[in-house]
């Protein structure tokens, strides 16, 4: 007589494979959304400290070769007070720094360039009125990571002196 040989998997195997399928996936699926939202906030993180400390730094050497009797603090038309500063440098220069909407815009002489696409705001001041050679520049950038949330960064650069 010959032996039936039977193949496969019995309904207890199967149910096992699909316990323990179903526990690492509970256990790897908010291990990778926690590992995907890390990523997109410290990208946001690096982006936005980049963009700010850059376009701080060239804000702050422009400033300071300002010819101070030019200097005009303004707002670019339907953004916050004080976005816009303007003024001619030493060698005679046309230099404007500011916002429009999300963007921080440098205007020397003619030519129009972006600094930054992640600005939430920005503000030119005179700290102490009876010196019109020291500004302030504060500055917030912010950008968005994940399920609704973003990253913000502020930084600001207290008395800049106009050296002209």
């Amino acid at each position: 007589m010959k032996h039936l040989s039977v193949k496969g998997y019995t309904l207890i195997e199967i149910m096992i494979v699909v316990a323990i399928m179903s526990v690492v996936t509970a256990l790897v699926s908010p291990l990778l959304t926690n590992m995907t939202s890390f990523w997109r906030l410290t990208q946001a993180r690096t982006l936005i400290q980049r963009d700010a400390r850059v376009s701080m730094d060239l804000m702050n050497r422009a400033i300071r070769q300002a010819q101070s009797s030019t200097i005009v603090l303004s707002n670019y038309p339907n953004q916050p007070p004080y976005s816009e500063i303007s003024f001619t440098d030493v060698k005679g220069n046309f230099v404007s720094f500011y916002q429009e909407g999300n963007y921080l815009y440098e205007k020397f002489n003619t030519t129009v360039s972006m600094m930054t696409k992640n600005l939430e705001f920005v503000s030119f001041t005179f700290p102490d009125s009876s010196d019109p050679g020291i500004l302030s520049v504060a500055m917030t950038t912010q950008k968005s990571t994940y399920l609704g949330r973003s990253k913000a960064l502020e930084l600001s650069i207290e008395e800049v002196r106009v050296m002209n």
